[in-house]
């Protein structure tokens, strides 16, 4: 190179950062155990606040509903029977009307993940629900069943190896200790182990749908997947105990319990479009948005408001230790929303390649270096 002679130097134009982009099982599975599904934003958590708190107001009224079916003379799997059955009825028929593509997209891409669900956090859970409460009384059994959140942080941590918030666990333990005292356990002790045993059961069935349903919401809609899974549900039930035996003589009987007077069919409407599908889509449609341990734990608001239904439908009132359980339970659910605002903060922007090390970086690479953690992996596992 001669002396006097320019160098010239071309490069091509430094494009803006490109966010990264995970294989489709790798995306499903970190976003089903890591936090929000779909939306990390504080408008994404507050959607899923207010899906998860619909949900347990609406499975609130499942107790008033099976009080007042039981007294009328149905059993406890009639009862659940007719739940699914009419809001499957009911869901497949709008969804095969708006969103028929959707609806065979799902029963051929998730099938896997619908069944456990059909056959678990639906029929199983009904089913079992009725036997505890038949053996063990109602304050044991929802100390008992609400042990879903502490199985469900303890698969995250243990299994899937994800780490939860310290105030995950807390809110935990502060939300038990709230249904220990809305059970009143110390003065109900009358245990019977077939009712302890499918207690824990639905436990078990419960912590599936947080863990589970997040793999189908990935690329199919809740409403959907609530549909099929419910559907199965309903199947796996009319073949335990066929529809053909239901007592249908009974629907159009009036039911008398306590301030309730109501004709029988009219309370089984309300339990299967309440409390079972409007309950059941919002609750998935929640798993979107929040984490699977923050969903278990906003599900315990379901013993709050089953508490404010009993009270209006049934006129049971709460004691002051139960009371005091209320408040617990809040606080601790209180401590798991304000986990969700601490992850939904703005993280690190995706970056995208560098040019090799030791060579110089133009002047755009820079400022993307210095906006990256160099411990976090940009696929949130």
């Amino acid at each position: 190179m001669g002396p006097g002679r320019a160098v010239v130097v071309r490069s091509r134009p430094v494009r803006g950062p490109r966010p990264a982009v995970l294989p489709a099982g790798r995306a499903a599975r970190a976003r089903t155990t890591r936090g929000p599904a779909l939306n990390a934003s504080p408008a994404g958590s507050a959607t899923g606040v207010a899906l998860a708190a619909v949900s347990a107001c609406t499975f609130g009224t499942v107790g008033p509903a099976t009080k007042v079916l039981d007294s009328a003379g149905l059993t406890a799997m009639e009862i659940a029977q007719a739940r699914l059955s009419v809001a499957a009825v009911l869901l497949l028929a709008f969804v095969a009307l708006t969103r028929p593509r959707a609806l065979v997209a799902a029963a051929r891409e998730a099938y896997g993940v619908i069944a456990v669900l059909g056959v678990c956090s639906f029929a199983t859970l009904q089913t079992l629900c009725g036997v505890a409460v038949a053996r063990i009384p109602v304050g044991v059994f929802v100390v008992l069943q609400f042990l879903a959140p502490v199985i469900v942080v303890g698969w995250l941590r243990c299994v899937r190896r994800v780490p939860q918030p310290r105030l995950v666990w807390t809110g935990t333990a502060v939300v038990l200790v709230g249904l220990l005292l809305v059970g009143e356990v110390w003065s109900r002790l009358r245990l019977d182990v077939v009712g302890v045993l499918a207690a824990l059961g639905t436990a078990a069935a419960l912590s599936v749908r947080f863990l589970v349903a997040g793999r189908a919401l990935v690329k199919h809609d809740p409403v959907t997947v609530t549909a099929l899974g419910i559907a199965v549900g309903a199947l796996a039930l009319n073949v335990v105990s066929p529809v053909t035996g239901f007592p249908y003589g009974m629907l159009g009987d009036t039911v008398h319990h306590e301030s309730v007077s109501a004709p029988v069919w009219g309370v089984v409407l309300w339990a299967a479009f309440v409390a079972t599908l409007v309950a059941y889509v919002s609750g998935i449609a929640a798993q979107r948005f929040l984490a699977p341990s923050a969903a278990s734990l906003f599900a315990t608001l379901e013993v709050v408001a089953g508490a404010g239904a009993a009270y209006l439908f049934l006129g049971q009132t709460l004691t002051p230790v139960q009371c005091a359980g209320v408040v617990t339970v809040l606080a601790g659910v209180a401590l798991a929303q304000r986990t969700m605002r601490t992850s939904a903060r703005p993280g690190p922007r995706p970056v995208g390649p560098l040019p090799p090390a030791g060579s110089p970086l133009p002047m755009a690479a820079e400022s993307r270096r210095t906006v990256t953690e160099p411990h976090e992996s940009p696929r949130g596992t």
